[in-house]
């Protein structure tokens, strides 16, 4: 009797059998005795396999070297020969690569050029240029052609250009468009300036370092009562020249009392504390000076012409 592993499908679940050649029957075992017969059946088909693999080799070699004898010392040669020609073909493969620039990515030496990888979006220049206009328009012309670059260059250059020379000198301007921060800077850079472009338009803006660059910059206001107490407010905030802040009090306090045809046509110029602040209205036919006199008396002089002298006239009597 002889037994052969094989498998029986009851009820669609296959079951391991053996069979039973001499009785012609299936016979149930367990799935772990069936699993051991079937291993002990690889394993022993796999010995025989690889034995005659090795066997077919052998025989195959010892055909060869009958038909083709040799001596030792040549296939010593023979071995170092090729040894050496693998080396070499490493060696070039290696130099090869390297040439190549493969080397960067898997570096092979140390003279590996080191590159820097750009994010899209972070344009970020850590050292600054110096800030003035020539600079400004240079660095704009190196700039690929886009809108928003354009205008805020040109936003820098003409706001820059108008600024007093207590700015110009002193400065930090950060300009940022499109995804790209640019830093200029010009003596100690305290005076932060602040160029940036929002929903297609460029803004402009000053930070000053003191209340002198900020009665530089104010030039010529608006004449109005309104004005000139924004302007002495801002001095206040930024503890502001003393002698200029009683100027301006003085000018609020005397400046109502004009008659309107002096409010609306006048130049009005504030001289105090080493500053001067001018503020405008109509054609600025009237003249009006506030100043300070060694004596300490600050003065408010109105030059009046045409029909606001005579205004000015009736309203003293």
């Amino acid at each position: 009797m002889r037994l052969l592993p094989t498998m029986k499908e009851e009820n669609d679940f296959p079951k391991p059998f053996l069979l039973d050649e001499e009785a012609n029957e299936f016979k149930l075992v367990s799935i772990s005795s069936y699993l051991k017969k079937i291993w002990g059946f690889l394993l022993q088909q796999s010995t025989m396999l690889w034995h005659n693999i090795k066997s077919g080799i052998k025989n195959t070699v010892s055909c060869i070297f009958r038909k083709y004898p040799v001596n030792l010392p040549f296939i010593k040669i023979l071995k170092i020969f090729i040894l050496v020609f693998l080396l070499f073909s490493l060696v070039s493969i290696l130099l090869l690569l390297k040439e190549k620039g493969i080397g960067k990515i898997y570096p092979f030496g140390n003279n590996v050029a080191t590159s820097v990888v750009l994010v899209k979006g972070d344009n970020t220049e850590t050292i600054p240029k110096d800030l003035t206009a020539t600079v400004l328009l240079e660095a704009k012309e190196s700039e690929p052609f886009c809108e928003a670059m354009k205008n805020c260059f040109d936003t820098a250059v003409n706001k820059f250009e108008s600024e007093p020379r207590i700015v110009k000198e002193n400065a930090k301007m950060i300009l940022k468009c499109n995804g790209t921060r640019k830093e200029f800077v010009s003596g100690k850079g305290e005076n932060y300036i602040e160029v940036f472009w929002v929903d297609g338009q460029t803004y402009y803006t000053v930070k000053e370092a003191n209340s002198q660059v900020y009665a530089a910059r104010l030039g010529r206001q608006p004449l109005n009562l309104g004005s000139l107490l924004k302007v002495y407010q801002q001095l206040v905030s930024l503890e502001g020249s003393e002698e200029l802040q009683q100027c301006l009090n003085k000018t609020i306090e005397k400046f109502p009392k004009e008659p309107h045809a002096v409010q609306d046509n006048a130049v009005l110029q504030v001289s105090c504390g080493e500053s001067n602040v001018t503020f405008h209205s109509g054609a600025g036919e009237n003249e009006i000076n506030v100043y300070k006199v060694m004596q300490g008396e600050i003065v408010f002089n109105v030059k009046a012409k045409g029909w606001a002298w005579w205004a000015r006239l009736f309203r003293r009597n």
